[in-house]
């Protein structure tokens, strides 16, 4: 594969975005990206990237920031992750975790968490063999 680089993502992007959403099992209409995007723009403690190879989007990833009342530092957070499968196993998904981690450092946190569904299992090890731990579980509850 061709060098990746990174960037923050930009309203181009929204069809490789969409794309990339529905592969992760989460259907978005292209319409819906942009604004979103502008949504996370406008907050300071998020941010949106994009890995990019051959002019491309090849990789998406969102990251937060969360100031907790029992921790001094904020922590980071990987919010979400995801690799064109068609060039997954490649180091884009490792480009992309290193920015992000990069971007939370800068800002202070000393943490840096992410949580994944329990049936992504490949996503468990992707992220074991990058030094994550399971350290605990996450519950979910959905509003009508």
């Amino acid at each position: 594969m061709n060098q990746v680089s990174i960037r923050d993502a930009e309203e181009r992007d929204a069809p490789a975005i969409a794309a990339l959403c529905g592969q992760l099992g989460y259907p978005t209409p292209t319409e819906s990206v942009v604004p979103r995007i502008d949504r996370l723009r406008e907050y300071a403690q998020a941010r949106v990237i994009v890995a990019v190879v051959e002019g491309s989007p090849v990789g998406l990833a969102t990251i937060h920031l969360r100031h907790m009342i029992n921790h001094e530092a904020p922590i980071g957070q990987l919010t979400l992750l995801v690799v064109d499968e068609r060039v997954r196993g490649q180091g884009v998904g490792r480009v992309l975790v290193a920015e992000s981690e990069a971007w939370a450092r800068a800002r202070g946190c000393k943490r840096f968490v992410v949580t994944t569904a329990l049936r992504r299992t490949e996503a468990h090890a992707f992220y074991e063999k990058l030094g994550f731990t399971h350290t605990g579980r996450r519950y979910g509850k959905d509003f009508s």
